[in-house]
């Protein structure tokens, strides 16, 4: 993992943030934490993601407002030319060494990569084959 001491902008993952809104330890305090330490951004699949699972939920007027009021509080980067050049770069290596990744993840990585910002994520098994992403899994 690339050290991360000097982060002043960082992007938060999906997983990390159902947590932070179902007060999960340990992922709760962490997501607070890098909220103190640097910018937190969202892209604008991990908001997709949020509103999807809201709109599916079974409590989905809670779950909504409850994301609408997480979206708000940040500033969503987007998936754009930049970063669908790099996702098309990434997308190409994985390939030719015969591996895959998730369309969702990949679009994720290649904003983080686009914009050179790390990604804190539970899940480093989905992203550590992108070798031009930083990621944070812990504090």
């Amino acid at each position: 993992m690339a050290q991360l001491e000097t982060v002043s902008r960082i992007i938060v993952d999906t997983d990390v943030l159902v947590d932070y809104l179902r007060g999960r330890q340990p992922w709760e305090s962490l997501y607070s934490k890098w909220r103190k330490k640097a910018k937190v951004l969202l892209t604008s699949i991990v908001a997709f993601e949020l509103l999807l699972g809201a709109k599916l939920s079974s409590k989905r007027e809670e779950r909504l407002s409850e994301v609408q009021s997480l979206l708000d509080q940040h500033e969503i980067s987007s998936f754009d030319a930049d970063a669908a050049h790099v996702a098309s770069d990434i997308g190409t290596e994985l390939r030719k060494k015969g591996q895959t990744m998730e369309v969702r993840d990949l679009l994720n990585a290649s904003i983080c990569v686009a914009k050179h910002m790390p990604i804190l994520t539970k899940n480093r098994s989905h992203y550590e084959r992108v070798s031009a992403l930083r990621i944070a899994t812990e504090e």
